[in-house]
């Protein structure tokens, strides 16, 4: 059997262009005489369509799209996921996939396991219905399944008992479609990977699995669609839009490796597709010298080119002379133009203005140098349309070791789910060919410079320890007593949560995080800025 896996990038809400896409990638699945072709969940709407499903005339125009689709599909048979109507029952929607044959929809099958956990809201929208069923095609036995459906019972899930219901256990079949929308995050396509081929030996089936690729908002997709048989698997390029006819019966082995260059792929993917889908086209960085805007530079020159990327160098009087050097070398190693503007003068000026003594560089002091460059960054922004981007690593927004209003601001902050430990493997990565990030920046302890000799371990822990609380605290949820086992200072435990918990009313306010972690901070992880934080204190 000869199947098309159609590992598309679709655009939340653009029913019209997303329809346009499907009926030019039938096509080329037709021409090359596929049996069938599978499009990943919501192919119709995007993932996720969120409140835009509150309207009705979407709904509706999404099903008549269906519809209209239906009627041209001939010869290759189609799974498309869209979302369907419960008139007078629950919710009223469904998150669906048509299985369509011969210009009819013959089968509607819905997502009967609704995620409601980290990032996914499902319930709030649709309604659980189980109506699966096996059906004959081609003389196999099919089952259409809708992304979750699959996991039930596997270690994918925070918690393998999440579910009552099996799916893929209560039915026998040759063949399992799963059409999804699975969001990134780093090491899950290796665990996808893995769990799919446990499936498939232990169901003596073969497994056709499509994922979306590209990027909406903080969530990327990587594709990593997959055809797996019990004892080989096909797998698409990650985080490329790839339309693929592979014979079921003489597939050969195909894999990618999940390394450190897939998250470099994932934030390239979602900057690039941030920008595209808004049709935004220039981005404006300040860039100080520093790693993590090192970082942010050339993730921005690689999503968009270096021509539509610009730097501003904002020394003050603390401004060392190697991290301007650093900063006009990295701009020039990636060919991106910058201007270099001086804050001696407004800064002497806020402190006449507000009169303010210097004789102790305080937290006022500092800030205010970091709301002078954001707002002149925030003019570039207005003047020349470019877009700000943010600097911020996941390290620091944790603590709240930045600026509102200052450091914080941007349109869309791709190191926010990174921690600083990583940022230093993204480092060594970029320049494993060549010498990019100038290796003075990597080499240097990193320091915000808003005063005499500062560096960033006056105020935190050693990354290393750092990152290692937020990881397990944040990431992998532990226990107070968990995280008192693993790490052994408690003094440093207690110190670093109640910083997290306490600056809770930073992140609200923080810019678009694009997620790379299991527990990324935004609407994944949902918290109350006023609440009880003395327990940090008073239990350890």
């Amino acid at each position: 059997m000869k199947i098309t896996l159609a590992q598309l990038n679709l655009k939340v809400g653009d029913i019209k262009n997303n329809l346009e896409k499907i009926i030019k990638t039938y096509k080329q699945a037709r021409y090359y005489n596929s049996d069938i072709i599978v499009f990943p969940e919501l192919t119709i709407t995007g993932y996720p369509p969120m409140d835009i499903l509150e309207n009705r005339s979407f709904i509706e125009d999404n099903i008549k799209a269906v519809k209209e689709f239906a009627k041209t599909v001939s010869k290759t048979a189609v799974v498309v996921g869209f979302v369907d109507s419960n008139k007078g029952k629950g919710k009223k929607l469904l998150n669906s996939a048509a299985f369509i044959e011969n210009g009819k929809i013959k089968h509607i099958f819905h997502k009967n396991l609704l995620p409601t956990y980290d990032i996914f809201d499902e319930k709030r929208y649709f309604e659980e219905i189980s109506n699966y069923n096996v059906f004959e095609f081609k003389g196999k036995k099919l089952l259409v399944t809708v992304c979750e459906d699959i996991w039930a019972d596997t270690k994918l899930l925070p918690d393998i008992n999440l579910y009552r219901k099996n799916i893929i256990k209560n039915f026998k079949s040759d063949i399992i479609i799963n059409i999804s929308a699975s969001p990134y995050h780093y090491g899950k396509q290796t665990d996808r990977k893995k769990i799919l081929k446990e499936i498939s030996k232990s169901r003596n089936a073969t497994i056709i699995y499509v994922n979306s690729c590209g990027a909406n908002d903080s969530l990327v997709f990587d594709g990593s669609s997959m055809l797996i048989t019990p004892d080989k698997m096909y797998q698409l390029k990650p985080f490329t839009e790839k339309i693929e006819t592979v014979d079921a019966d003489k597939i050969k082995n195909q894999e990618f490796e999940e390394n450190i260059s897939s998250l470099e792929n994932a934030i390239i993917t979602a900057i690039k597709d941030y920008f595209n889908k808004q049709g935004f086209k220039k981005a404006v960085i300040g860039v100080s010298g520093g790693i993590d805007s090192a970082i942010v530079t050339y993730l921005c020159s690689k999503a968009l080119g270096s021509k539509n990327v610009f730097g501003v160098i904002m020394p003050s009087k603390f401004t060392s002379k190697q991290s301007i050097s650093d900063a006009t070398k990295l701009l020039n190693n990636l060919s991106i133009n910058y201007d270099i503007i001086a804050i001696h003068q407004i800064y002497n000026s806020y402190l006449k203005t507000l009169e303010l003594d210097e004789k102790e560089i305080n937290i006022t002091l500092q800030n205010i140098q970091s709301r002078i460059r954001a707002n002149i960054l925030m003019a570039y922004s207005n003047k020349y349309g470019y877009l700000l981007i943010n600097t911020s690593n996941k390290s620091e927004i944790a603590v709240g070791y930045s600026t509102l209003y200052g450091d914080s601001c941007g349109a869309i902050s791709p190191l926010g789910d990174v921690l600083k430990t990583d940022i230093y493997k993204l480092a060594n990565y970029i320049n494993s060919k060549k010498e990019i990030i100038p290796n003075s920046i990597i080499k240097r302890p990193p320091t915000a410079e808003l005063k005499p000799n500062q560096k960033d371990q006056d105020d935190l822990p050693p990354y290393e320890i750092l990152d290692k609380i937020i990881k397990l605290y944040i990431e992998e949820q532990k226990t107070l007593d968990e995280l008192k086992k693993e790490m052994g200072d408690l003094q440093i435990v207690g110190r670093i949560l109640k910083r997290i918990e306490s600056s809770e009313y930073k992140r609200k306010q923080m810019p678009l995080i694009i997620k790379v972690s299991k527990k990324a901070f935004g609407y994944g992880r949902v918290l109350p800025v006023v609440k009880f934080n003395e327990f940090y204190k008073n239990n350890i």
